[in-house]
Protein backbone atom coordinates (compact mmCIF):
# COMPACT_ATOMS: atom_id res chain seq x y z
CA UNK A 1 0.00 0.00 0.00
CA UNK A 2 1.52 3.33 -1.04
CA UNK A 3 4.71 4.30 -2.88
CA UNK A 4 6.71 1.98 -5.15
CA UNK A 5 10.12 2.44 -3.55
CA UNK A 6 11.86 0.96 -6.59
CA UNK A 7 10.18 3.56 -8.85
CA UNK A 8 9.79 1.08 -11.68
CA UNK A 9 9.39 2.71 -15.07
CA UNK A 10 11.27 5.90 -14.17
CA UNK A 11 14.17 4.85 -16.42
CA UNK A 12 11.91 5.60 -19.42
CA UNK A 13 11.87 9.25 -18.36
CA UNK A 14 15.51 9.46 -17.25
CA UNK A 15 16.64 8.37 -20.72
CA UNK A 16 15.26 11.55 -22.29
CA UNK A 17 16.63 14.04 -19.76
CA UNK A 18 19.74 16.19 -20.18
CA UNK A 19 21.08 15.01 -16.83
CA UNK A 20 24.88 15.23 -16.64
CA UNK A 21 25.18 12.76 -13.76
CA UNK A 22 22.56 9.98 -13.97
CA UNK A 23 24.13 8.31 -10.93
CA UNK A 24 23.74 11.40 -8.70
CA UNK A 25 20.92 11.87 -6.17
CA UNK A 26 19.03 14.33 -8.39
CA UNK A 27 19.41 15.73 -11.88
CA UNK A 28 21.94 18.40 -12.78
CA UNK A 29 22.00 19.96 -16.26
CA UNK A 30 24.61 22.24 -17.80
CA UNK A 31 23.91 25.97 -17.67
CA UNK A 32 23.81 27.02 -21.36
CA UNK A 33 25.15 30.46 -20.40
CA UNK A 34 27.94 29.25 -18.10
CA UNK A 35 29.85 26.05 -18.97
CA UNK A 36 31.21 25.79 -15.42
CA UNK A 37 27.81 25.93 -13.77
CA UNK A 38 25.04 23.38 -13.36
CA UNK A 39 21.32 24.04 -13.02
CA UNK A 40 18.93 22.03 -10.85
CA UNK A 41 15.15 22.02 -11.26
CA UNK A 42 13.67 19.56 -8.81
CA UNK A 43 10.05 18.72 -7.97
CA UNK A 44 8.59 16.81 -5.03
CA UNK A 45 5.45 16.64 -2.95
CA UNK A 46 4.04 15.67 0.42
CA UNK A 47 2.67 12.30 -0.70
CA UNK A 48 -0.62 11.39 0.98
CA UNK A 49 0.14 13.46 4.07
CA UNK A 50 -2.44 16.10 3.03
CA UNK A 51 -5.16 13.47 3.56
CA UNK A 52 -4.31 13.38 7.28
CA UNK A 53 -4.43 17.20 7.38
CA UNK A 54 -7.82 16.97 5.69
CA UNK A 55 -9.16 14.52 8.29
CA UNK A 56 -7.89 16.68 11.15
CA UNK A 57 -9.42 19.78 9.54
CA UNK A 58 -12.80 18.09 9.11
CA UNK A 59 -12.74 16.80 12.67
CA UNK A 60 -11.84 20.16 14.23
CA UNK A 61 -12.92 22.78 11.68
CA UNK A 62 -9.39 24.19 11.95
CA UNK A 63 -7.66 24.81 8.60
CA UNK A 64 -4.31 25.46 10.28
CA UNK A 65 -3.68 21.71 10.06
CA UNK A 66 -2.74 22.35 6.42
CA UNK A 67 -0.03 24.91 7.24
CA UNK A 68 2.68 22.37 8.09
CA UNK A 69 2.48 20.94 4.57
CA UNK A 70 4.35 24.03 3.39
CA UNK A 71 7.45 22.91 5.29
CA UNK A 72 7.05 19.38 3.99
CA UNK A 73 7.22 20.29 0.33
CA UNK A 74 9.96 22.86 0.88
CA UNK A 75 12.09 20.42 2.88
CA UNK A 76 11.54 17.51 0.49
CA UNK A 77 12.86 19.66 -2.35
CA UNK A 78 15.63 21.62 -0.65
CA UNK A 79 17.08 18.59 1.13
CA UNK A 80 17.15 16.63 -2.13
CA UNK A 81 19.12 19.22 -4.09
CA UNK A 82 21.48 19.66 -1.12
CA UNK A 83 22.48 16.02 -1.76
CA UNK A 84 24.29 17.04 -4.97
CA UNK A 85 25.79 20.15 -3.35
CA UNK A 86 23.18 22.44 -4.85
CA UNK A 87 22.22 25.82 -3.45
CA UNK A 88 18.51 26.67 -3.84
CA UNK A 89 17.57 30.01 -5.32
CA UNK A 90 13.82 30.00 -6.00
CA UNK A 91 10.77 27.93 -5.16
CA UNK A 92 7.29 27.53 -6.66
CA UNK A 93 4.32 25.59 -5.29
CA UNK A 94 1.39 23.68 -6.80
CA UNK A 95 -1.85 23.16 -4.89
CA UNK A 96 -4.69 21.12 -6.39
CA UNK A 97 -7.81 20.57 -4.32
CA UNK A 98 -11.47 19.66 -4.29
CA UNK A 99 -13.36 22.95 -4.07
CA UNK A 100 -16.58 21.15 -3.16
CA UNK A 101 -15.08 19.94 0.10
CA UNK A 102 -12.57 22.64 1.04
CA UNK A 103 -13.00 26.40 1.39
CA UNK A 104 -10.52 28.08 -0.90
CA UNK A 105 -9.73 31.17 1.18
CA UNK A 106 -9.27 29.29 4.45
CA UNK A 107 -7.09 26.63 2.81
CA UNK A 108 -4.84 29.07 0.95
CA UNK A 109 -4.57 31.30 4.00
CA UNK A 110 -3.30 28.36 6.06
CA UNK A 111 -0.79 27.33 3.41
CA UNK A 112 0.31 30.94 2.93
CA UNK A 113 0.97 31.25 6.65
CA UNK A 114 3.06 28.08 6.50
CA UNK A 115 5.12 29.28 3.55
CA UNK A 116 5.74 32.67 5.15
CA UNK A 117 6.99 31.06 8.34
CA UNK A 118 9.36 28.62 6.63
CA UNK A 119 10.87 31.13 4.20
CA UNK A 120 11.52 33.53 7.08
CA UNK A 121 13.23 30.72 8.99
CA UNK A 122 15.46 29.95 6.01
CA UNK A 123 16.35 33.62 5.73
CA UNK A 124 17.21 33.78 9.43
CA UNK A 125 19.45 30.73 9.01
CA UNK A 126 21.36 32.39 6.18
CA UNK A 127 20.01 30.24 3.36
CA UNK A 128 17.11 32.30 2.08
CA UNK A 129 15.14 31.15 -0.96
CA UNK A 130 12.99 33.33 -3.23
CA UNK A 131 9.32 32.35 -3.25
CA UNK A 132 7.92 32.81 -6.76
CA UNK A 133 4.35 31.83 -6.00
CA UNK A 134 2.87 29.01 -8.01
CA UNK A 135 -0.40 27.53 -9.17
CA UNK A 136 -3.68 26.68 -7.48
CA UNK A 137 -5.97 24.31 -9.34
CA UNK A 138 -9.66 23.71 -8.62
CA UNK A 139 -10.05 20.08 -9.64
CA UNK A 140 -13.08 18.54 -7.95
CA UNK A 141 -13.49 16.00 -10.77
CA UNK A 142 -9.90 14.74 -10.36
CA UNK A 143 -8.79 15.41 -6.77
CA UNK A 144 -10.69 13.69 -3.96
CA UNK A 145 -9.21 15.96 -1.25
CA UNK A 146 -5.97 17.89 -1.82
CA UNK A 147 -2.51 17.46 -3.33
CA UNK A 148 0.42 19.76 -2.52
CA UNK A 149 3.79 19.81 -4.27
CA UNK A 150 6.55 22.21 -5.21
CA UNK A 151 9.54 22.83 -7.45
CA UNK A 152 12.90 24.31 -6.51
CA UNK A 153 15.45 25.95 -8.80
CA UNK A 154 19.08 25.80 -7.73
CA UNK A 155 22.67 26.03 -8.91
CA UNK A 156 25.91 24.15 -8.35
CA UNK A 157 29.42 24.55 -9.72
CA UNK A 158 30.06 21.49 -11.88
CA UNK A 159 33.42 20.88 -10.21
CA UNK A 160 31.60 20.67 -6.87
CA UNK A 161 28.74 18.33 -7.80
CA UNK A 162 28.43 15.47 -5.30
CA UNK A 163 27.72 12.32 -7.30
CA UNK A 164 28.77 9.50 -4.98
CA UNK A 165 31.24 8.22 -7.59
CA UNK A 166 34.18 8.56 -5.18
CA UNK A 167 32.67 6.40 -2.42
CA UNK A 168 35.28 3.81 -1.44
CA UNK A 169 35.72 0.93 1.02
CA UNK A 170 36.63 2.33 4.43
CA UNK A 171 34.41 5.41 4.17
CA UNK A 172 32.16 6.12 7.15
CA UNK A 173 28.38 6.59 7.11
CA UNK A 174 27.18 9.32 9.46
CA UNK A 175 23.46 9.42 10.19
CA UNK A 176 21.58 12.64 11.04
CA UNK A 177 18.37 12.12 12.99
CA UNK A 178 14.95 12.89 11.53
CA UNK A 179 13.27 13.05 14.93
CA UNK A 180 13.76 15.01 18.14
CA UNK A 181 14.21 18.76 18.18
CA UNK A 182 17.08 20.73 16.68
CA UNK A 183 18.07 24.29 17.49
CA UNK A 184 15.89 26.00 14.87
CA UNK A 185 12.70 23.98 15.46
CA UNK A 186 9.87 25.00 17.75
CA UNK A 187 8.88 21.53 18.95
CA UNK A 188 9.74 17.83 18.89
CA UNK A 189 9.67 16.13 15.51
CA UNK A 190 8.28 12.60 15.25
CA UNK A 191 10.73 11.76 12.45
CA UNK A 192 8.08 10.70 9.91
CA UNK A 193 9.03 13.04 7.05
CA UNK A 194 6.77 12.38 3.97
CA UNK A 195 7.17 8.72 3.13
CA UNK A 196 5.11 5.73 4.17
CA UNK A 197 2.15 7.94 5.02
CA UNK A 198 -0.36 5.66 3.28
CA UNK A 199 0.64 2.67 5.38
CA UNK A 200 0.77 4.81 8.53
CA UNK A 201 -2.71 6.29 8.15
CA UNK A 202 -4.34 2.97 7.20
CA UNK A 203 -2.61 1.03 9.98
CA UNK A 204 -3.11 3.61 12.71
CA UNK A 205 -6.35 5.45 11.95
CA UNK A 206 -9.80 4.10 12.69
CA UNK A 207 -12.26 3.05 9.98
CA UNK A 208 -14.57 5.60 11.56
CA UNK A 209 -12.69 8.27 9.60
CA UNK A 210 -13.36 6.50 6.31
CA UNK A 211 -17.04 6.11 7.15
CA UNK A 212 -17.38 9.81 7.94
CA UNK A 213 -15.22 11.01 5.05
CA UNK A 214 -15.28 8.44 2.22
CA UNK A 215 -13.21 10.79 0.08
CA UNK A 216 -10.06 9.99 2.16
CA UNK A 217 -9.72 6.53 0.63
CA UNK A 218 -11.33 3.71 -1.23
CA UNK A 219 -13.57 1.27 0.61
CA UNK A 220 -11.18 -1.60 0.01
CA UNK A 221 -10.71 -4.56 2.29
CA UNK A 222 -8.15 -3.67 4.95
CA UNK A 223 -8.28 0.11 4.54
CA UNK A 224 -8.19 2.21 7.74
CA UNK A 225 -7.96 -0.74 10.08
CA UNK A 226 -6.31 1.10 12.99
CA UNK A 227 -7.67 1.73 16.46
CA UNK A 228 -6.90 5.44 16.83
CA UNK A 229 -8.59 8.70 16.02
CA UNK A 230 -6.36 11.48 14.74
CA UNK A 231 -6.75 13.37 18.04
CA UNK A 232 -5.92 10.44 20.33
CA UNK A 233 -2.96 11.41 22.53
CA UNK A 234 -0.37 8.66 23.09
CA UNK A 235 2.18 9.12 25.90
CA UNK A 236 4.84 7.18 23.99
CA UNK A 237 4.57 9.71 21.16
CA UNK A 238 4.22 12.75 23.38
CA UNK A 239 1.54 14.00 20.99
CA UNK A 240 -1.59 12.87 19.19
CA UNK A 241 -1.45 10.24 16.47
CA UNK A 242 -2.40 12.82 13.86
CA UNK A 243 0.26 15.26 15.06
CA UNK A 244 2.91 12.54 14.84
CA UNK A 245 2.00 11.67 11.26
CA UNK A 246 1.83 15.35 10.30
CA UNK A 247 5.11 16.29 12.01
CA UNK A 248 6.81 18.39 9.30
CA UNK A 249 9.84 17.07 7.44
CA UNK A 250 13.07 18.38 8.93
CA UNK A 251 14.91 20.95 6.83
CA UNK A 252 18.48 19.61 6.70
CA UNK A 253 19.73 22.27 4.26
CA UNK A 254 21.43 24.62 6.78
CA UNK A 255 23.18 21.67 8.43
CA UNK A 256 24.38 20.31 5.07
CA UNK A 257 25.65 23.71 3.93
CA UNK A 258 27.67 23.99 7.14
CA UNK A 259 29.11 20.48 6.67
CA UNK A 260 30.13 21.27 3.10
CA UNK A 261 32.14 24.24 4.40
CA UNK A 262 34.12 21.92 6.67
CA UNK A 263 34.88 18.78 4.65
CA UNK A 264 34.80 17.16 1.23
CA UNK A 265 31.71 14.94 1.25
CA UNK A 266 31.63 11.73 -0.79
CA UNK A 267 27.82 11.43 -0.85
CA UNK A 268 24.65 12.68 0.79
CA UNK A 269 21.52 10.53 1.02
CA UNK A 270 18.09 11.96 1.87
CA UNK A 271 16.25 8.90 3.20
CA UNK A 272 12.87 9.44 1.58
CA UNK A 273 11.28 6.83 -0.75
CA UNK A 274 13.30 3.68 -0.19
CA UNK A 275 14.09 4.44 3.44
CA UNK A 276 17.44 3.13 4.62
CA UNK A 277 18.02 1.41 1.26
CA UNK A 278 18.18 4.72 -0.60
CA UNK A 279 22.00 4.56 -0.79
CA UNK A 280 21.77 1.59 -3.19
CA UNK A 281 21.69 3.99 -6.12
CA UNK A 282 25.00 5.70 -5.26
CA UNK A 283 28.54 4.57 -5.98
CA UNK A 284 29.73 1.37 -7.67
CA UNK A 285 30.33 -2.05 -6.17
CA UNK A 286 29.77 -0.75 -2.61
CA UNK A 287 28.38 -2.68 0.34
CA UNK A 288 26.82 -0.24 2.80
CA UNK A 289 26.93 -1.85 6.23
CA UNK A 290 24.61 -0.14 8.71
CA UNK A 291 25.13 -1.89 12.02
CA UNK A 292 25.08 0.99 14.50
CA UNK A 293 21.69 2.56 13.84
CA UNK A 294 19.95 4.59 16.54
CA UNK A 295 16.79 3.33 18.19
CA UNK A 296 13.92 4.18 15.80
CA UNK A 297 11.57 6.93 16.93
CA UNK A 298 8.36 5.72 18.68
CA UNK A 299 6.17 6.41 15.63
CA UNK A 300 8.00 3.69 13.67
CA UNK A 301 7.50 1.13 16.43
CA UNK A 302 3.81 2.01 16.48
CA UNK A 303 3.41 1.66 12.70
CA UNK A 304 5.28 -1.64 12.62
CA UNK A 305 3.19 -3.10 15.43
CA UNK A 306 -0.13 -1.90 14.02
CA UNK A 307 0.56 -2.87 10.40
CA UNK A 308 2.33 -6.17 10.96
CA UNK A 309 4.99 -5.12 8.44
CA UNK A 310 8.23 -7.08 8.67
CA UNK A 311 11.30 -5.31 10.01
CA UNK A 312 12.83 -5.69 6.55
CA UNK A 313 9.95 -3.81 4.93
CA UNK A 314 10.02 -1.14 7.61
CA UNK A 315 13.67 -0.43 6.78
CA UNK A 316 12.77 -0.29 3.09
CA UNK A 317 9.78 2.04 3.51
CA UNK A 318 10.83 4.38 6.33
CA UNK A 319 13.86 6.38 7.40
CA UNK A 320 13.54 4.71 10.84
CA UNK A 321 14.97 7.77 12.55
CA UNK A 322 17.82 8.60 10.16
CA UNK A 323 16.70 11.38 7.82
CA UNK A 324 20.02 12.11 6.14
CA UNK A 325 23.22 10.12 5.63
CA UNK A 326 26.62 11.71 5.09
CA UNK A 327 29.35 9.53 3.60
CA UNK A 328 32.86 10.79 4.25
CA UNK A 329 36.40 9.59 4.90
CA UNK A 330 36.98 8.37 8.45
CA UNK A 331 39.16 11.38 9.23
CA UNK A 332 36.29 13.76 8.41
CA UNK A 333 33.73 12.17 10.74
CA UNK A 334 34.39 14.45 13.70
CA UNK A 335 33.92 17.58 11.59
CA UNK A 336 30.53 16.30 10.37
CA UNK A 337 29.43 15.47 13.90
CA UNK A 338 30.62 18.90 15.07
CA UNK A 339 28.49 20.66 12.46
CA UNK A 340 25.41 18.68 13.47
CA UNK A 341 25.98 19.31 17.17
CA UNK A 342 26.14 23.06 16.53
CA UNK A 343 22.56 22.79 15.27
CA UNK A 344 21.51 20.58 18.17
CA UNK A 345 20.48 17.67 15.96
CA UNK A 346 21.06 14.02 16.81
CA UNK A 347 23.96 12.46 14.93
CA UNK A 348 26.15 9.35 15.06
CA UNK A 349 28.23 7.04 12.89
CA UNK A 350 25.76 4.38 11.73
CA UNK A 351 28.02 2.23 9.59
CA UNK A 352 30.73 1.94 6.98
CA UNK A 353 31.38 1.16 3.34
CA UNK A 354 33.01 -2.04 2.12
CA UNK A 355 33.55 -3.58 -1.29
CA UNK A 356 30.60 -5.53 -2.68
CA UNK A 357 30.61 -8.57 -4.95
CA UNK A 358 29.66 -6.85 -8.19
CA UNK A 359 26.65 -4.68 -7.40
CA UNK A 360 25.68 -2.26 -4.67
CA UNK A 361 24.12 -3.69 -1.53
CA UNK A 362 22.91 -2.52 1.87
CA UNK A 363 23.30 -4.74 4.91
CA UNK A 364 21.35 -3.64 7.98
CA UNK A 365 22.05 -5.30 11.31
CA UNK A 366 20.06 -4.82 14.49
CA UNK A 367 19.12 -6.87 17.54
CA UNK A 368 16.38 -8.66 15.57
CA UNK A 369 18.59 -9.88 12.74
CA UNK A 370 20.32 -9.00 9.49
CA UNK A 371 18.64 -7.63 6.37
CA UNK A 372 20.38 -7.60 2.98
CA UNK A 373 19.17 -5.45 0.08
CA UNK A 374 20.79 -5.53 -3.36
CA UNK A 375 20.59 -3.17 -6.30
CA UNK A 376 18.62 -4.51 -9.24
Amino acid sequence: MGVDVEKRGIESLKRVTDDLYPEAFCSVVKDPRDPESGLILHADGAGTKPIVSYIYCKETGDYSWFSGLAQDIIAMNLDDIACVGGTPEAFSDYVAFNTRLLERELLLSALGSGFSKVFQLLKDLGCGVLFCGGETADLPDIIRTIDVSGTVFGRVQLRRVITGSSIAPGDAIVGIRSGGRCRYEEKENSGMMCNGISLARHALLSREHLRKYPEVGHDLEGGYYGKFRVDDFLPELGQTVGEAILSPTRIFLPIILDILKQVSVKALVHNTGGGLTKSLRLGRNILYIKDALPEPDPIFHLIGLASGESKREMYRNYNMGVGMEVIVRKEDVEAVIGSCERFGVGVQVIGRCERSNGRNAVLIKDTSGEYLFQAT
